[in-house]
C-alpha cells in the first residue's frame, strides 16, 4: 500500500503542471500574408489547447512512421500478464514475473544479443518498445494491480507521464514494477525498470533520445520435488517441498538509444481529410543504440541432488556472464510521393554492429573471464509504400553483412497487405522472412557451475511465411504460418546445446472470431500447430483462449462493466523443463503436461477515466485432480483473488 501511496503522489504532481497554452488578442486576424499580427499585451488573454494525445513508433530505424493509439478499451483490462497479453498458451513457473516460453512457436520472442534475456524479453522495456508522443496537456497513467494475501502477495504497478515542453518538444518517463512473493517456497521474484523519453520535431529536425535501465532478480526452487504432494494431498502451496533455495538468478539491462533526422528539399503541403500534412523529399538519417548486459546466477549453498553436476565450487558460487552491444545506423531515404500515392518510398544505407561478451574461461580457483569480441558491417535498402491513403501498402527490406566477423549474413524481410474497401473494415496480409544468421555467441562456449559446452555450430536458415485474413466488421481473423528451420540449435534433454542437420518445419493455423448476441460476446482464438521433428520440438497440437463476458452501461454510459470468464486450453504435449543454472528451456520426455483448462472469472468496470477490475484467477483449482502443471515439475499457482485499477490523467 506504502508504494501505491508513492505512486498516487507522483501523478498528483501533474496535475498542477501548465497545460500548454497560448496567448492570443483579441479581434487579431491573420494578415495578407498568413502571418499573426503581434499581440497587444494590455489585452492578451489565454487560451487552452483542447486536450489531444498522439503516439507513434519510427519503423526501420525511422524511414517512416507508424501511428499507435494507446490503448483505452476497457475490455481484457483483468488480463494485465505480459506473458498472456502475448501469446495463449505458455510454458511458464507459475510466478509473475518468472522465466517463460510461448508455447505458440510463431510468437516467440525475437532472439536477443544477450541471449540469456530470451526467456524474461516480456518484462524488459527496450527502445524498440517505446511510443513517441504529442500531446497537448500533461498526460499521466497509473496502473496498479495485486492479489494474493499476506506472504503470497503478487503487486504490479507501471505509471507514466508525458506532456509537450512545446509544441515541438516533448518529454516523459515511465516506471514499471512487478513483484510476487509467490505462491511456492523460495520462488520470490522482482522485475522493475525505469525509462526516460524525449522528441523533438520541428521543420527539418528530428531528434529521439530514450535511456532506461532493467533491473530483475528470480529465486529459484527447482520445481516440487514429487508431484504427489500437489496430486494425493491436501497440502497448502506454501507447505510443498521444493527441490532449491538460496538460489537465484539476477540481471541488468541497460539502453540508450537516439535517432536523428534531417529533412532535405523543399517542403510540401498535402491535404487529406481534416489534416494538412508536411512533408520533405528526402531526409538523412542516423542512430545509434548502446546496450549494458549482466547476469549473475548465485547459489549461497550448492545442492548435489538436483544438479548432475559441480565442476567448480561445492560450498557457494556465482556465475558470471556479460555483454556491451554498440550497434550505428545511416540512411539516405527518398520519401514516398505525397500526391502520387502508389509511388514508393526507397532508402539505403549501412549498419554497423560491434559487441563483447565477457564469461568464465577455465576451471581454475581464480575463475578467469575473458572477452570475446565480435563486429560486422551490414548494407541495407528497402523499398516502402504505406500511405494510409491508398489500399496497397507493403514494406519490403533486405541487409547483407559485408565486412566483420557476420560476413554471409543475411535478412531479407518484408509485408504485403491489400484492402478490400475505402473503410479498410477488412484485408489481406502476407509477411515473410528470409533470414541466415550466425548461432548466438551464448552457444559456442559456457562454463559454469554446473554446465559446461563448447561447440562450432553453423549458421541457422529461417524461412518464414505467414498470411492472414481479417474483417473488422464480422470480427473475424483467420491465418497461418510456415516456418523451415534448417541447422535449428535448441537444449537436449540433458539440457545441452544441439544442433540439428534435418530441417525444422512448423505449421501453423490460427482463427479468431468474436460471436455477438445482445450485450453477450462470446470471443474466440484457436492455434492449431505441428512439428516435423517431435523429438526436438513439442508443441499443443490445439490451443484455445475462450474470452466470454456481457457488458452494459448505465447513467448515460458514465458508468460501464464487463463480467465473465476467460478459459484457457492446450492439448497434451512434452512441455519443456527448465534449468535454473542458465535460465533455459529443455527438452524432457518423462511426462506430457497440459489437456487441463484455467478458468477465471471478473469483472471490469469503468467510471469516467478510472478502470478498475476484480478477478478470480483459476476457480477450478478447488475442483482438480492435480494436473495443473506448465513445465515438468512447476505447477501453476493455485486460485487467487486480484483487483486493481487503472487511471488516466490529461487535466
Amino acid at each position: 500500500m506504502k508504494k501505491l501511496i508513492y505512486i498516487i503522489i507522483l501523478c498528483s504532481l501533474q496535475l498542477i503542471t501548465v497545460a500548454q497554452s497560448r496567448p492570443v488578442s483579441r479581434g487579431s486576424i491573420p494578415g495578407r500574408d498568413g502571418a499573426m499580427p503581434q499581440p497587444d499585451s494590455s489585452r492578451t488573454v489565454t487560451e487552452d489547447i483542447p486536450h489531444h494525445h498522439k503516439s507513434w513508433k519510427w519503423m526501420n530505424e525511422g524511414v517512416y512512421k507508424t501511428e499507435i493509439p494507446i490503448d483505452t478499451t476497457l475490455d481484457g483490462l483483468h488480463n494485465y500478464n505480459y506473458i498472456f497479453k502475448q501469446s495463449i498458451a505458455n510454458t511458464y513457473l507459475a510466478n509473475f514475473p518468472s522465466p517463460y516460453e510461448s508455447d505458440i512457436f510463431i510468437r516467440r520472442a525475437t532472439q536477443e544479443d544477450f541471449y540469456i534475456l530470451n526467456n524474461i524479453r516480456a518484462y524488459l522495456f527496450k527502445p524498440i518498445d517505446a511510443l513517441l508522443f504529442n500531446t497537448t496537456t500533461p498526460y499521466t497513467q497509473l496502473n496498479y494491480y495485486t492479489g494474493g494475501g499476506k506472504g503470497k502477495n503478487e503487486t504490479f504497478i507501471d505509471v507514466w507521464h508525458t506532456q509537450n515542453i512545446t509544441p515541438f518538444w516533448n518529454a516523459g518517463f515511465r516506471y514499471n514494477l512487478i513483484s510476487s512473493d509467490g505462491r511456492y517456497m523460495n520462488q520470490k521474484s522482482k522485475a522493475y525498470n525505469f525509462s526516460v523519453f524525449s522528441s523533438y520535431e520541428k521543420e527539418r529536425w528530428m531528434i529521439n533520445f530514450f535511456l532506461n535501465q532493467n533491473n530483475g532478480h528470480f529465486n529459484e526452487n527447482g520445481g516440487v520435488s514429487d508431484k504427489k504432494f500437489i496430486r494425493d494431498t491436501t497440502l497448502n502451496a506454501e507447505n510443498v517441498p521444493v527441490n532449491l533455495s538460496n538460489v537465484k538468478n539476477k540481471y541488468r539491462n541497460f539502453n540508450f538509444y537516439t535517432l536523428l533526422q534531417y529533412n532535405i528539399g523543399k517542403r510540401k503541403e498535402t491535404v487529406r481529410g481534416e489534416d494538412t500534412l508536411q512533408s520533405y523529399p528526402a531526409k538523412a538519417l542516423f542512430s545509434a543504440t548502446i546496450e549494458d548486459n549482466t547476469h549473475r546466477f548465485k547459489e549461497n549453498s550448492v545442492n548435489f541432488d538436483f544438479f548432475p553436476f559441480t565442476y567448480l565450487d561445492s560450498t557457494a558460487n556465482t556465475d558470471f556472464q556479460g555483454n556491451h552491444v554498440y550497434n550505428f545506423t545511416t540512411k539516405l531515404v527518398v520519401n514516398e510521393h505525397p500526391k502520387y500515392k502508389y509511388l514508393p518510398g526507397i532508402y539505403a544505407g549501412l549498419d554497423f554492429k560491434y559487441s563483447d561478451y565477457t564469461r568464465r574461461t577455465g576451471l581454475d580457483s581464480t575463475q578467469a573471464k575473458g572477452t570475446e569480441k565480435y563486429n560486422g558491417t551490414w548494407l541495407t535498402g528497402g523499398l516502402f509504400n504505406v500511405d494510409d491513403s491508398a489500399l496497397f501498402n507493403f514494406d519490403a527490406n533486405a541487409k547483407i553483412c559485408l565486412l566483420g566477423d557476420y560476413i554471409g549474413n543475411f535478412e531479407i524481410q518484408g509485408f504485403i497487405k491489400q484492402y478490400f474497401n475505402k473503410n479498410k473494415s477488412s484485408y489481406i496480409q502476407a509477411n515473410a522472412l528470409i533470414q541466415s544468421k550466425a548461432v548466438n555467441p551464448f552457444f559456442s562456449g559456457y562454463i559454469g557451475n554446473h554446465d559446461i559446452w563448447k561447440t562450432d555450430f553453423k549458421d541457422t536458415k529461417t524461412i518464414n511465411i505467414e498470411g492472414r485474413y481479417v474483417n473488422k466488421k464480422s470480427r473475424t481473423e483467420l491465418g497461418v504460418g510456415w516456418s523451415n528451420i534448417i541447422d535449428y540449435v535448441y537444449f537436449d534433454t540433458t539440457a545441452m546445446p544441439q544442433q540439428t542437420s534435418k530441417a525444422l518445419i512448423v505449421l501453423t493455423a490460427w482463427g479468431k472470431q468474436v460471436f455477438k448476441a445482445g450485450h453477450f460476446r462470446f470471443d474466440q482464438t484457436l492455434y492449431f500447430q505441428k512439428s516435423t521433428q517431435k523429438e526436438i520440438l513439442s508443441l499443443p497440437a490445439l490451443s484455445l483462449y475462450s474470452h466470454n463476458y456481457y457488458e452494459n452501461a448505465f447513467f448515460n454510459k458514465v458508468l460501464k462493466f464487463i463480467i465473465g470468464i476467460d478459459l484457457f486450453y492446450n492439448t497434451k504435449f512434452y512441455a519443456d523443463n527448465y534449468s535454473p543454472s542458465t535460465m533455459q528451456f529443455y527438452n524432457q520426455r518423462k511426462e506430457k503436461t497440459g489437456g487441463y483448462p484455467k478458468l477465471d472469472v471478473f469483472l471490469d468496470i469503468r467510471i469516467k477515466r478510472a478502470d478498475f477490475f476484480l478477478k478470480y484467477e483459476h476457480l477450478n483449482y478447488y475442483f482438480t485432480n492435480g494436473e495443473y502443471f506448465s513445465a515438468l515439475d512447476y505447477p501453476i499457482n493455485p486460485a487467487m483473488f486480484k483487483f486493481g485499477l487503472k487511471w488516466n490523467f490529461y487535466n
